[in-house]
């Protein structure tokens, strides 16, 4: 094998404000440059933990946007790049977009190729395939700590004087991963748990996780029926039922929220896809009908580093699967995993001088 390096690849910052997660740790570069090389923005890995002087250490070099942006052909972030920014039309941008809507306005022979980790949900045997997995976990997670901190509480199940404080009632909405985390966290923390999900193993998921099970419907009008009664006990609510590509469907209407018992907090990890909740607005918390909503689109920032550890681990091994024997990355519409990352593009690209 050539011992030339021939992919050059661009590690970016995050734009998106409060995102403090870094697509490749030190660890993961110092392993990658065996096969590549690596630029990387300045201050990239600060939010998670990781200085500027690691990442030179591990064998990558600190350029400005637009130096790399003119020598590199793949450019790997947690998040899509910014709009903003203007990269060349050969170059491949490897993100997490939540399967987001394709780009539109140029051709696509004239713009860089995307590709979107989301797209390799739920693919099997798949090095790389659970990133999004991986970070909706985190994300599951954060959301009951943080709806903890809203609370100004520390445990469900703290004692004082001797006697346990009555535990929160928690319900989650969906049955992705996200959900079922934080079910698994909140009952940890002492939460009575119940679920309600759309897919016909949902109470399965839900059960196992030690949750009780609400009921299922795939009516819109009927779901809120049936969800507006159990929900009015809850004190604590994460939704999260999403689309690919569109927007979120509406599952607590205003209706539903002036229902609540005053103090209720929900989670809305469906706010980047325009939300589950009425009202809800992304990346702030608010107040109605004495209802706390946190339209939250950073939690897993809350664990940067864990975040980024998991994100960079599985960004590895996909790129180790995309980089061919002779150190090109080779995206090849028949490998099923690269046919699901490019989606609806089919041609043939390989990466090298």
């Amino acid at each position: 094998m050539s011992n030339v390096i021939r992919v050059r690849a661009g590690l970016l910052r995050e734009t998106h404000p409060g995102e403090r997660r870094v697509a490749l740790t030190p660890d993961d570069v110092r392993r990658l440059c065996a096969r590549m090389s690596i630029r990387f923005e300045r201050s990239c890995g600060i939010g998670a933990g990781h200085a500027d002087d690691a990442y030179i250490a591990a064998g990558a070099e600190p350029a400005e946007f637009a130096q790399m942006a003119s020598s590199s052909d793949v450019f790997v972030s947690v998040r899509r790049p910014a709009a903003t920014r203007i990269f060349p039309a050969t170059a491949v941008l490897i993100f997490l977009g939540s399967n987001a809507a394709p780009v539109t306005g140029l051709p696509a022979g004239q713009r860089p190729l995307h590709l979107d980790i989301a797209r390799l949900s739920g693919m099997q045997g798949v090095k790389g395939a659970d990133i999004s997995s991986r970070q909706a976990a985190i994300t599951g997670h954060a959301a009951i700590l943080e709806a903890a901190r809203q609370f100004g509480i520390s445990h469900p199940m703290l004692m004082v004087d001797g006697s346990f404080v009555r535990p929160v009632r928690m319900a989650a909405l969906g049955s992705d991963a996200a959900s079922l985390q934080a079910l698994a966290t909140a009952r940890r923390l002492g939460a009575l748990t119940h679920g309600f999900g759309l897919e016909r193993d949902t109470q399965a998921k839900i059960e196992r996780l030690g949750a009780k099970f609400l009921g299922m419907s795939a009516d819109l009008a009927r779901l809120r029926q049936e969800l507006c009664d159990p929900l009015s006990k809850m004190q604590l609510i994460t939704t999260n039922v999403v689309i690919p590509g569109q927007t979120a469907p509406m599952l607590l209407d205003e209706t539903m929220l002036s229902r609540l018992s005053p103090g209720t907090v929900i989670v809305d990890l469906a706010a980047e896809s325009g939300g589950n909740c009425a009202l809800m607005r992304v990346d702030e918390t608010i107040n109605v009908f004495g209802v706390r909503i946190i339209g939250s689109a950073t939690l897993a920032s809350h664990e940067a580093a864990e975040a980024s550890r998991h994100f960079s681990d599985g960004l590895r091994n996909l790129l180790e699967h995309l980089i061919d024997a002779d150190c090109s990355l080779r995206l090849d519409p028949r490998d099923s995993m690269t046919a699901a990352l490019m989606n609806e593009e089919t041609t043939l690209r390989r990466v090298s001088p």
